[in-house]
């Protein structure tokens, strides 16, 4: 139970009480929460790095080293302390010799790195993931004889943190929104709380009362679908729903309208294709396939292993499916052979998320397709009976590659949703509105009238 509070979000490493102490209470007055590592050989460091720091403090000399051994042994502390998986994290050196000279005692002093530059240069060389997810800043620290009285340093303190943290405008977006995120898991659980008190007896205890709402909310919400295998995802939905209007509220909004001058800047168009890429694409529009979750999850994009058994299965075969998907006239044109070599045949799974969770589908609904490499876009036809997705990095296939799908209206699926047939294999997962869009599309065609009167 306690491990899912094990959360902080700022470290302070440091092995000084008269340093860290002061430190620690500055932190506390502005309310951020934060875990304590003294870094010393042979004190305790966690079991594993933190994966949700976003703010570390940490001091250059926890060994009673100074230059490279110094740098070394913090560096091996932050490793041990930061997950190189996580981040931005903004790293913070707070220490008295940040600025002091290290290095090669032969050189002159103002030809040597300095304290702070040989811990980076260690810190990074040692873990070059975190060259992607580490921003360094430096904080003053002054040594005993200069500091004021420990409330004004601890006011001054206060000061600095405020001010490192509003230097990257970017870092507190995510902040902001991480924090609103947290703000309404709180509010989810404050609202049910709130519900016990109206809707159940007194006479039961608190866990009593919210067990029954559970129950309750998850059971209303599975309807027939109502089992040990089926709720827990139902409850899920009603904790997004609430929670996600939370965050559409205005006063969310408004946490982010300090950035709102520089997020409407407008950007040169050689940065905007540079940056559209299709890398940012495939963490807009998918994810991975959950097959354990569900045997036919709507949104799940299915290889076909073998060409013979697809055809047997459906009626249609994988030329016919190409010709269709062409852009052009495939009998005159000769990119047709290039794209009937490159493409192959997929299925996407699109019943509706209702019917899929409350348990009313009696078979998957697959609508076929093609997947093409992403230099081929222009040759997939995106009109009438067909419709192509963008262009994104299949980070979920091997090799990865930029992909795109196309799909025809014409050529529909049904099979059983207790089993998949042998030559179909998940491959990735299109991201809800992505394939809403598409579920919309294939309505739209299947509904058109097309009667003829006089």
């Amino acid at each position: 139970m306690i491990p899912r509070l094990a959360s902080p979000s700022v470290c302070v490493i440091d092995d000084e009480e008269k340093d860290y102490g002061p430190i620690l209470d500055a932190l506390m007055k502005l309310g951020l929460g934060c875990v304590h590592v003294r870094g010393k050989s042979g004190d305790p460091l966690p079991p594993r790095p933190f994966e949700a720091l976003r703010l570390v403090f940490t001091d250059l000399h926890l060994s009673g080293q100074v230059g490279k051994g110094a740098a070394s042994h913090t560096a091996n502390v932050v490793k041990k302390v930061v997950s190189a998986e996580c981040g931005p994290v903004l790293l913070v050196v707070w220490s008295k010799y940040a600025g002091d000279p290290a290095g090669d005692a032969s050189l002159p002093p103002e030809d040597q790195p300095t304290e702070a530059d040989l811990f980076k240069a260690e810190l990074l060389s040692s873990e070059p993931k975190f060259k992607g997810r580490l921003v360094f800043a430096e904080m003053p620290k002054p040594k005993l004889p200069d500091r004021p009285a420990v409330e004004e340093w601890v006011k001054t303190l206060q000061l600095e943190v405020e001010k490192v943290l509003k230097t990257i405008g970017a870092f507190d977006i995510l902040w902001t929104w991480e924090a609103l995120a947290r703000d309404a898991g709180i509010e989810v659980t404050e609202t049910l709380t709130n519900l016990t008190e109206a809707n159940v007896s007194d006479t039961e205890p608190l866990e009593i009362k919210l067990k029954l709402m559970l129950r309750l909310l998850a059971q209303q919400q599975a309807g027939p679908d109502s089992s040990a295998a089926t709720v827990p995802r139902h409850l899920l939905t009603v904790f997004s729903q609430i929670g996600l209007d939370v965050l559409e509220a205005e006063s969310s909004v408004a946490e982010l309208e300090a950035h709102a001058g520089w997020l409407a800047e407008r950007l040169p168009d050689e940065i905007r294709k540079k940056h559209r890429s299709a890398k940012l694409n495939a963490a807009l529009l998918t994810s991975a396939a959950a097959p354990s979750f569900a045997t036919f999850m709507p949104g799940t994009i299915f290889d076909v292993s073998d060409t013979v058994a697809f055809t047997a299965a459906t009626g249609f075969s994988v030329e016919r499916l190409q010709r269709d998907c062409f852009e052009g006239d495939p009998d005159k044109s000769p990119a047709f052979a290039d794209f009937k070599e490159r493409t192959k045949p997929v299925l996407l799974e699109i019943t509706p998320a209702c019917d899929f969770h409350q348990g009313h589908r009696r078979c998957a609904t697959l609508l076929a397709g093609l997947a093409f490499p992403g230099d081929l876009q222009k040759r997939a036809n995106a009109k009438d009976a067909c419709k192509s997705t963008p262009v994104f990095e299949d980070r979920h296939s091997i090799p990865v590659g930029d992909v795109g799908f196309v799909f025809c209206g014409r050529y529909r699926f049904t099979t059983s949703v207790d089993q998949h047939p042998a030559w179909l294999r998940p491959r990735l997962r299109l991201r809800d509105m992505l394939v809403t869009d598409i579920r919309n599309w294939h309505s739209s065609q299947a509904s058109r009238v097309g009667f003829l009167s006089f």
